[in-house]
């Protein structure tokens, strides 16, 4: 074959690879131009919370909603504004034995019906053991420490599952969250303190801001922070600069409230999809190992344990395009990925001997 015609054939096959490309990015920017075309007029936060003075925000009283996030997925909330899969009363019956989760939307399960979540599924996983999600949308650690000191008292319970992922580090040194105030922990003389309260009366979050939070499912948008994510470590360690002390102290004080209450407090660090390969955020991971050797407070860290899937199969444990794409719940896990949880962290408890004997389940 002469030049020329190689010549030819390989400029066909550029034309051709330039012409896919060019069709892959417009079908999704055109699959994204629709989800935002379709974002509703109220935002999902106005639809399920309640404007609070402490928090910010806080789960709406009495929801019942059969098809929250599409056809089947129910959402239900009690009359403190907790979500629920089955009638729960304060008191505990002869017996029973209860667990709180508390935490953010990974724990509240954006996407997932009442009963799909890994807090519900630790029933399943601990028999006789009754669950209570005490967890919010857009929490950080400071949110979901500040509401479980003000109203899980009125709910006995033996075993307190503190859940966070690696942003409810990142939320605790803002103020707002995606346009929604909030309150702010610091720390002065060494106690706690608490800013921005009472926390101003919050608009929502506009739908150009909605949109914008919609721009990391583009795939250009992917292969740039692939590219950034090399400056993550430095992003990191400058938020905890601002926060970790802080963080520690919220630890250590819900250590205190749970044992004035009768309660075990588990530290729980929950996977998100940043964590399925190695990055910046093991050195938090690994501080934060650290800080329970010292501190005694028992943590479970479920990160090792994600990373022996096999991606194709990870894959499938968070909502996603391939697994099951529902508006405004990309990323968090699907009922596969609750369940998943749940039976490795069940696995964990189980293995904390203060924990077994308080739920009375066999230490192992």
């Amino acid at each position: 074959m002469s030049k020329s015609r190689v010549s030819k054939v390989v400029g066909v096959i550029l034309v051709l690879l330039l012409c896919l490309i060019g069709l892959e990015g417009l079908i999704s920017f055109g699959l994204l131009a629709s989800d935002i075309r379709h974002i509703p007029r109220t935002p999902e936060n106005f639809r399920q919370a309640q404007y609070d003075t402490l928090l910010g925000w806080v789960g709406l009283p009495n929801l019942a909603r059969t098809d929250n996030y599409g056809p089947g997925t129910r959402l239900t909330t009690n009359a403190d504004g907790m979500r629920i899969h089955r009638p729960v009363s304060p008191p505990l019956a002869p017996g029973e034995k209860r667990i709180i989760c508390s935490g953010d939307s990974f724990t509240f399960g954006s996407g997932v019906s009442d009963d799909e979540t890994f807090c519900a599924y630790l029933e399943q996983e601990l028999p006789g053991v009754r669950t209570l999600n005490m967890a919010q949308r857009g929490y950080g650690i400071d949110q979901a420490y500040l509401w479980y000191k003000r109203d899980a008292v009125r709910y006995p319970h033996q075993v307190h599952v503190f859940a966070f992922i690696w942003a409810d580090f990142e939320r605790m040194a803002v103020k707002s969250f995606t346009g929604y105030p909030k309150s702010r922990l610091r720390l002065k003389d060494g106690a706690l303190e608490i800013e921005n309260v009472p926390v101003p009366r919050w608009t929502g979050e506009s739908r150009l801001t909605t949109a914008l939070g919609m721009l990391p499912e583009l795939r250009i948008v992917q292969a740039v922070q692939r590219r950034v994510d090399q400056s993550d470590a430095t992003k990191l360690a400058r938020v905890d600069a601002q926060v970790w002390d802080i963080a520690l102290a919220v630890f250590k004080d819900l250590e205190r409230l749970n044992r004035e209450r009768g309660s075990n407090l588990v530290l729980v660090y929950l996977p998100a999809p940043a964590d399925l390969a190695p990055g910046a955020q093991d050195t938090r991971r690994r501080r934060l190992a650290e800080f329970s050797h010292s501190s005694g407070i028992p943590f479970v860290d479920l990160t090792a344990e994600i990373r022996t899937v096999p991606p194709d199969s990870a894959d499938w444990m968070f909502i996603t395009p391939n697994a099951l794409p529902v508006q405004g719940s990309s990323g968090h896990y699907t009922a596969a990925g609750h369940r998943w949880v749940a039976a490795r962290l069940a696995e964990h408890l189980r293995a904390i001997p203060a924990v077994a004997a308080a739920l009375g389940a066999p230490a192992r």
